[in-house]
């Protein structure tokens, strides 16, 4: 048989094209694509004829669409149709479901409205986005000036002084470097009142609340017999539970 007789060709498979549209959920609550499906099909050469194979040839590549839709913004419906017609592309022909898809296409539009939506809701996300940064960063902040800068009278009054100054790390004019010098060193950690201070705490936490008690009213009548009235008036007659690892 000659090459090219015309007995000798293959018959062409006949092929069918359905065209269809639908919606495809994006990730934005309850916004979609509008899409229109295009799809190309025959049946496999001495595969079993099927009257489903109309409706199973559409529903495969819808499910593609959906698949790679779901992922997206409506926002980006350019770019969603061209990775979801980058994929089809890639799979045909493509025999599933007892049909071969030859080629398929899908074309997305999001109308004004939809569009409007995504853009009010995209702005919601950032803002809430900005606020939660915010909180963290006065959240911080806090706890810095809690265990560092409030933790002695020397260090909060440097970190004012230089807040309050325009110019960041100079100290503003008139500030007397000599006082807060010896302030910083008053309430350094090793010095020997800070020390006495941590060794009292420390003894006053390993007392019972009752023996606690007594040791204040001790210490109050202690006092009051140097003549010191005014400081025995503002010794705590109870000492309060301090958080673990922090004086009282």
């Amino acid at each position: 048989m000659r090459r090219g007789d015309a007995k000798g060709r293959k018959a062409e498979r006949p092929t069918w094209v359905r065209e269809f549209r639908d919606f495809l959920d994006s990730r934005d609550d309850e916004l979609t694509f509008t899409a229109t499906m295009r799809v190309e099909w025959c049946r496999p050469v001495d595969g079993p004829s099927t009257t489903t194979a109309y409706d199973d040839a559409g529903r495969q590549v819808r499910l593609v669409a959906q698949g790679m839709a779901k992922q997206r913004s409506v926002l980006r419906a350019e770019a969603t149709e061209q990775d979801i017609n980058y994929e089809l592309r890639r799979r045909t022909p493509w025999l599933t479901e007892g049909v071969e898809i030859l080629r398929a296409q899908v074309s997305l539009h999001v109308d004004d409205h939809t569009r409007s939506s995504a853009e009010r809701m995209a702005q919601l996300r950032r803002e809430t986005a900005l606020e939660d940064i915010a909180r963290q960063q006065t959240a911080a902040r806090i706890r810095f000036m809690q265990d560092e800068i409030l933790r002695t009278p020397a260090t909060a009054r440097l970190y004012l002084a230089l807040e309050q100054n325009a110019q960041h790390g100079a100290l503003p004019p008139g500030t007397d470097i000599n006082e807060i010098v010896r302030d910083a060193q008053q309430w350094h950690p090793q010095a020997q009142w800070v020390v006495i201070a941590q060794l009292l705490h420390t003894f006053l936490t390993n007392l019972s609340a009752e023996d606690r008690g007594d040791l204040l009213r001790t210490v109050r009548g202690m006092f009051e017999e140097y003549g010191e009235k005014e400081l025995a008036e503002q010794l705590p007659v109870t000492l309060r539970e301090a958080p673990q690892g922090r004086p009282a």
